[in-house]
């Protein structure tokens, strides 16, 4: 490609990259796409509408990718288009951070004349990296909530929950819930991946052994990073089970304490409705102990309880 013509794609919305082997768009302009469908016959807009489809010596690869966004995530949708002779990508209006690094790791190996397939295979090398990195990131969080969960339980042990509240555990949970949706989005993004890789092998079948090879090395580092995102799937499940019962625990702490201080109460409550009535003649009324009696009885009455379930161990 002329330098002429390199300025102009870059005008048109269009980055060329690789000797022109790779068209790089951001955003989704129609009149962009009409052009290049008008030069290069690839469409891109209907392309990004279906799954894994081949039309006019192009096959096209919707994908998806969970990528960091500010302090959160983000699930990315991206287009590969690619041919004998060239690669197209749609991605959004910033940057794919796969395809950067994709294409950082090109020009540092000076891979500048690798062919569109390696280009593609480049792309989604980086894709699965970036989803790995991002669940060894998720694994390590798990790991510290997975600490704080044990210091909460020890301390409902050790009868210091007034160091631990429900609104804790109800923040956990919602965290821990979206991280479970976030995994779900990674694992769709890997079985996306391994497809565009077995449908990247099978354009390759009749290149020779060692692009095959490759592909499957690609396949197997895509589909290696399935039983991670379980495993911290499982972990992140078991964290949601553990805060579960710490809150019950908490909930039934909080009832019991409820229940004793009744239990404490009602014998005084008793004493006082019973002494409320309006009766006509009362004679304790008349005797001249009787308050300090009364006192002491409400004492007695209020002690008993508490006795009993402190020695049945309902306060433990």
């Amino acid at each position: 490609m002329t330098t002429s013509q390199h300025t102009a794609t870059r005008e048109a919305g269009v980055e060329s990259l690789l000797t022109g082997r790779w068209q790089r768009m951001r955003g989704n302009n129609a009149q962009v796409m009409a052009k290049l469908r008008e030069s290069y016959g690839v469409d891109l807009a209907g392309g990004a509408n279906v799954s894994f489809s081949s039309a006019g010596g192009y096959s096209y690869m919707p994908l998806s990718f969970v990528d960091r966004s500010g302090r959160g995530f983000q699930t990315t949708r991206v287009l590969i288009a690619v041919s004998e002779d060239r690669v197209f990508t749609v991605e959004p209006v910033g940057s794919a951070t796969p395809f950067d690094l994709a294409l950082a790791r090109m020009e540092r190996d000076g891979r500048e004349e690798d062919s569109p397939l390696e280009i593609v295979a480049s792309l989604l090398q980086a894709m699965a990296d970036a989803t790995d990195e991002l669940v060894t990131a998720m694994s390590e969080g798990a790991e510290r909530m997975m600490t704080q969960t044990g210091a909460i339980l020890q301390s409902l042990e050790a009868k210091k929950s007034r160091e631990f509240g429900v609104s804790d555990v109800t923040y956990t949970q919602q965290e821990l819930a979206d991280m479970e949706e976030l995994l779900s989005h990674c694992m769709e993004s890997q079985l996306e991946l391994a497809e565009a890789a077995r449908h990247l092998r099978a354009k390759l079948w009749s290149r020779g052994i060692e692009a095959r090879t490759d592909l499957e090395m690609l396949i197997d580092d895509i589909e290696a990073i399935e039983p991670h995102i379980d495993f911290v799937h499982d972990r992140v499940r078991l964290l949601q089970q553990t805060n579960n019962l710490a809150l019950n625990v908490k909930q039934n702490q909080i009832i019991k304490v409820f229940s004793v201080v009744t239990a404490v109460f009602l014998p005084v409550m008793l004493l006082s409705t019973y002494y409320s009535m309006n009766f006509e003649f009362m004679p304790i009324l008349a005797w001249q102990h009787a308050e300090p009696m009364i006192i002491v009885l409400s004492f007695i009455f209020a002690l008993a309880p508490l006795i009993y379930v402190r020695k049945r161990g309902w306060l433990r």
